[in-house]
């Protein structure tokens, strides 16, 4: 918004106004109106004044008929306050500065701009019509402007390309004496002096890396396995064998791989639905009547009535249920169940061994 104007010679009359805006009466003799000064909708300094108090401030000028001026901010009033005057009779009013508006020099010398220090929120500046000379600075910690020559001396400048960018941020990492710039919304950190290859070394890593590459390619069929080798212990015809000793481990075909003893007999196999280890085989979690959060907890182990039974992997609750197998008498049951474990109690109080499955929330 334009800055409010001060109006040379305007003076006019406004009767009884109150607390609202000024009707104006038309210029006094020899003097202009504030209609023939601004233009309509323009800010304007003012004062009224009705010989017994005042106000003044900034209004607002509609040209019109009749003409009025709004009291848009009171900067103050002879009543010590920013509120509009209920003026009841005749008042002039006319354009002139509050001092407030005004800048001065202190005793010092020195010109102070009043909000430009402190208030970073509000909307400030000085406008200076052509070059404004700044001192250089004497004290780097201080609020004190920055001269272009003293700036162009302490702080980086943005190289003259347009795929560059400027950096807003430099930082030195102190463990690798890396550079870090932060720049384009990223940072991007460089090498210490010393920590790089130069190109002499580069081309030796090179030729290392051919040379090496050479003659692992010269080794390759006596230690690569290949397609149509049908030797004992290389086999790629529809599947894999590796031979060990007079045993031998197979990938085959039906999508099993098994592990057969020196006698041809399996001994392990791994199918896509089940494992089978020596006759015994084994499910699979997502294959048991379990949802997500149970567990199984199966063990053997040796009791005496009364002892304390500790599972190998605890739940994070007292079990669901506790199941005993043994091939001696089963006179069994269980109490004091918790997350860890629980007491086995016999009526015989004969030492066994047993079997002990449990589930629960994992």
């Amino acid at each position: 918004m334009a800055a409010p104007l001060l109006l040379d010679l305007v003076l006019e009359t406004s009767t009884t106004p109150g607390t609202a805006s000024f009707v104006l009466n038309g210029a006094l003799q020899d003097r202009r109106s504030f209609a023939a000064a601004a233009p309509s909708g323009g800010q304007v300094f003012y004062f009224a004044d009705d010989g017994t108090q005042a106000e003044w401030g900034v209004g607002v000028l509609t040209v019109g008929t009749p003409n009025t001026l709004s009291r848009q901010t009171i900067r103050g009033t002879t009543q010590n306050s920013t509120s509009a005057l209920n003026f009841t009779g005749t008042v002039r009013v006319y354009s002139w500065v509050p001092s407030s508006y005004l800048p001065l020099l202190d005793g010092n010398g020195l010109l102070t701009v009043a909000g430009l220090a402190s208030d970073k929120a509000a909307i400030k500046a000085l406008v200076v019509s052509g070059s404004a000379l700044v001192p250089n600075v004497g004290d780097w910690g201080s609020q004190q402007s920055v001269p272009a020559v003293q700036a162009d001396e302490r702080y980086l400048r943005k190289y003259g390309d347009a795929n560059g960018a400027a950096p807003d941020l430099l930082t030195i990492y102190l463990g690798s004496g890396q550079l870090g710039v932060y720049a384009g919304g990223a940072w991007h950190t460089y090498q210490p002096a010393g920590d790089y290859a130069t190109n002499a070394r580069v081309n030796d890593v090179a030729s290392s890396a051919a040379s090496a590459a050479s003659s692992a390619s010269g080794n390759a069929d006596a230690r690569v396995l290949r397609a149509g080798d049908t030797s004992q212990n290389q086999t790629i015809n529809g599947y894999l064998t590796v031979q060990y000793g007079s045993s031998k481990f197979s990938f085959q075909p039906d999508g099993n791989a098994v592990a057969y003893d020196g006698s041809g007999n399996s001994f392990f196999n791994v199918s896509p639905n089940a494992i089978n280890w020596n006759g015994h085989s084994f499910a699979f979690l997502d294959n048991l009547p379990l949802d997500a959060s149970k567990k199984l907890v199966c063990f053997m182990v040796a009791i005496t009535s009364g002892q304390r039974v500790t599972f190998p992997s605890g739940f994070s609750a007292p079990p669901d249920s506790i199941n005993f197998n043994s091939t001696q008498r089963l006179d069994l049951w269980w109490s004091n169940a918790d997350a860890g474990g629980f007491t086995i109690n016999s009526n015989s109080g004969v030492s066994q061994t047993i079997s002990v499955i449990a589930s629960g929330n994992r």
